[in-house]
């Protein structure tokens, strides 16, 4: 291979490399604000069940609402298993972007 094939190879790796490391930027700055939305919205979720908590407890006759939590227990456990799925995924993204930047 002469010194034009070398120099072309190394410009596409080159450029495929920034290329490569500003989507792996991008998907893990997506992920980190993913992560922070799913945190504020168990938060919410939280804060709805003490709040509910309280005026059943407040209620002479509570409503009949059981399904209705058992709902929401349910999706926050599918929040923090979506949450803990981001943070692995964050973290293999900032591994390959530690590899690419060497």
């Amino acid at each position: 291979m002469d010194q034009s094939g070398a120099t072309f190879i190394n410009n596409v790796s080159g450029e495929f490399a920034a290329t490569l490391t500003r989507v792996v930027y991008e998907m893990d700055m997506k992920a980190v604000a993913v992560q922070a939305a799913q945190a504020d919205l168990i938060r919410e979720m939280d804060r709805l069940a003490q709040e509910l908590s309280a005026l059943l407890a407040a209620a002479d006759d509570p409503p009949p609402i059981d399904p209705v939590v058992v709902r929401l227990l349910a999706c926050r456990k599918r929040l923090l298993a979506a949450n803990n799925t981001l943070t692995v995924s964050k973290d293999r993204l900032a591994r390959i972007r530690a590899l690419l930047v060497k």
